[in-house]
């Protein structure tokens, strides 16, 4: 090879490795890595007496990524009501899941808490209260 021809190939592979470097600089940042879910272990439980067409809503802070579960664990009298988990907002409760249910010892909504922070629970009237009702709500979360 001539001077001319080893000068050309070291400036194109200069160029080469300029541009590799480039590429590896702008590209993205790895995305960080996800949390591995907890389980469970503080229970509140919420109690209080649900009017008819009436709704009450509980807060409580999830602390760590993990299982959630409430269990309207008791009504009195025996009545079918909505319950739902959710994000406060102001004074009401912006539901994520709800149904409507009877007291069981089997939680009735159950999930994972993929963030931090403040949740809630409300419980409320479906339309088929004829009286108030007491209720117990609990909640089991991370």
């Amino acid at each position: 090879m001539n001077g001319y021809h080893l000068k050309t190939m070291k400036q194109l592979l200069a160029v080469v490795i300029g541009l590799s470097l480039c590429a590896a600089g702008c590209a993205d940042p790895p995305a960080p890595a996800t949390p591995t879910p907890v389980t469970p272990t503080v229970t509140e439980t919420f109690t209080g007496q649900l009017l008819v067409l009436g709704s009450n809503s509980h807060t409580f802070t999830v602390s760590q990524i993990g299982g959630l579960q409430v269990t309207l664990s008791g009504i009195t009298p025996p009545a079918a009501i909505g319950i739902a988990v959710g994000t406060p907002s102001g004074a009401s409760c912006l539901p994520i899941q709800s149904l409507t249910a009877v007291a069981n010892p089997t939680a009735q909504i159950s999930g994972t808490a993929t963030i931090t922070g403040s949740f809630c629970v409300s419980v409320y009237d479906v339309g088929g209260l004829v009286e108030p009702v007491n209720y117990t709500v609990t909640v089991l979360h991370s």
